[in-house]
């Protein structure tokens, strides 16, 4: 019993021991799909890297305000030389320090600025954008399996209608017509179902290229995503100024601005400090000292043309921002209200197909009991019989949009849950 015992050991501890990697779950509720779009969505990745770079950037703006160092060592060997024979050892120290660039640095400096706001900018659209797409997803993969199991009760419903009809039939109570059109629409209801899996599929791979999974692996989504009710019309223009779309267009000027400024830099003049200690000699530890401080002085006087070409194009170019800067306000407000209007629309639209709903499955029953007690015609109990089954599409259907309108509707102000 023992040497069975340590020969089991080994497994038994594997068994109890937890695994030490594990495959990302298939089952994701709400909250943990956010944390994992976070995390893994690759748009949103590469937007976070950008600020990044874009933050760097805007501080080496800086360095043309401060001065530049640079240390030097240098050896010389002229024994070959018919005027002047040895060897010569030297070490250098330089300092220069730019004091007047035609307004460069702090063109360059403000350049760094805006393109720094235009990445924060970026980033807020790519998570509004990565919220209304994982909200989007989320609920259309939820539809795709609510519509799966919805097909397959109605393909059971049909099923047990088929059955009743032909035992009528059979007993000459109904025509053959009516038994060939139920079978046919029950026909009609697997196809629908067989449809249903497979949208099913394509629903699951769009939820995990948002997830940032690079197979779906069967996902299923469990619970609902979170929705809130309309309140009153907001201030749309105060939203506007608030929008990031129009932050990254007024970053996009100020840079057109900046552009302009380092444009007409090369009109000014260049005014340079420069200084540097340095020790030459013969040996390698030389003894002669050298020290120079110069002021240079740089005046531009004929550039072929270019300077004056480049701040034309310039200015053309920051007209061109500025246009769009105002059209971008514009298609703002018209965006933000038409989002508004279909937030609002869904969630009343939602509540009127709950209802149609509720009296769609109260008159189908009704309508089941008289038929199959003869009081009621085949038309008029296979009307009611679609009506249910098209209520209950357009439910499930309302339930998505609703959840995709408050999502537009965020995206349109910038705003989501992504943190």
């Amino acid at each position: 019993m023992i040497a069975i015992f340590k020969k089991m050991l080994p497994v038994l501890l594997l068994g109890l021991m937890p695994p030490l990697w594990a495959a990302p779950p298939t089952a994701l509720i709400w909250e943990t799909s956010v944390e994992e779009a976070t995390v893994g969505n690759p748009e949103l990745r590469t937007a976070r890297a950008n600020l990044a770079a874009a933050g760097h950037t805007a501080t080496a703006a800086h360095s043309g305000n401060l001065p530049q160092l640079a240390a030097g060592a240098g050896y010389s060997d002229s024994s070959g030389s018919a005027t002047a024979t040895g060897t010569n050892y030297s070490t250098s120290l330089s300092l220069s320090q730019n004091l007047f660039s035609g307004f460069q640095d702090s063109a360059r400096i403000e350049q760094g600025t805006a393109n720094l706001t235009q990445a924060e900018a970026s980033l807020a659209t790519a998570k509004a954008k990565l919220s209304q797409e994982l909200k989007s997803a989320f609920a259309g993969l939820q539809f795709a399996q609510d519509n799966v199991t919805l097909t397959e009760k109605i393909v059971r419903r049909l099923e047990e209608n088929l059955r009743l009809v032909e035992l009528r039939f059979e007993g000459g109570r109904e025509n053959k017509g009516s038994f060939l059109l139920t079978r046919a629409t029950l026909a009609q209801a697997r196809y629908e179902h067989l449809q249903a899996q497979q949208a099913q599929a394509s629903a699951q791979a769009q939820f995990a290229r948002v997830l940032g999974r690079a197979e779906p692996g069967g996902l299923q989504v469990i619970g609902n995503v979170p929705v809130t009710a309309p309140g009153t019309a907001p201030d749309f223009r105060e939203l506007v100024q608030q929008s990031p779309d129009l932050s990254l267009a007024r970053a996009q000027e100020r840079s057109a601005v900046a552009d302009v400024t380092l444009a007409r830099s090369g009109f000014y003049p260049s005014v340079d400090l420069t200084g540097s200690v340095a020790r030459e000699g013969q040996d390698w530890t030389p003894d002669k000292d050298r020290r120079t401080v110069g002021l240079n002085l740089t005046i531009p006087l004929f550039s072929g043309g270019k300077d004056y070409y480049t701040t034309k194009s310039a200015a053309s170019t920051l007209e061109a921002v500025s246009s769009n800067k105002d059209n971008v306000e514009h298609q703002l407000l018209v965006r933000l209200k038409q989002a508004h209007a279909g937030y609002v629309e869904s969630a009343e639209k939602l509540k009127v197909d709950r209802a149609f709903l509720e009296a769609a499955l109260t008159r189908a029953e009704i309508a089941r009991s008289r038929y199959n007690n003869g009081l009621m015609s085949f038309e008029d109990w296979d009307r009611i019989e679609n009506d249910l089954i098209q209520r209950q599409k357009t439910f499930l259907q309302s339930q998505r949009d609703r959840v995709t309108a408050e999502a537009a509707w965020e995206q349109a102000q910038g705003k989501g849950v992504i943190p």
